[in-house]
């Protein structure tokens, strides 16, 4: 079952021209035994994992985007992007393609 996160449990960052979500979760047991997933829109962001993973954030709050300017490009280019699962330093990353 996908988990809902706030805005604040998630930050977009282009890091040398490479996208970058970090999601501030507790690492999931198999987050390395498959394929991750990204569906980027503006308005919400899916990060879809093997099993019952995953993770439906908002991108869009009212605030504004939270995106910074050229996430949508960067993650075109990369075909995904990475994701790092956790809030501490050692957490892990996955690539998560892009789908749809």
């Amino acid at each position: 079952m996908p988990h809902m996160l706030s805005p604040d449990a998630a930050r977009f960052e282009i890091r040398d021209g490479v996208p970058v979500l970090a999601l501030a979760v507790d690492v999931p047991a198999d987050a390395a035994a498959g394929e991750w997933s990204l569906m980027n829109r503006v308005t919400l962001v899916v990060v879809d994992g093997p099993g019952d993973e995953g993770f439906l954030l908002p991108r869009m709050t009212a605030e504004g985007d939270t995106a910074p300017e050229g996430w949508d490009a960067a993650v075109d280019r990369a075909g995904g992007s990475q994701v790092i699962l956790g809030a501490d330093g050692g957490a892990p990353a996955v690539f998560a393609r892009s789908i749809g």
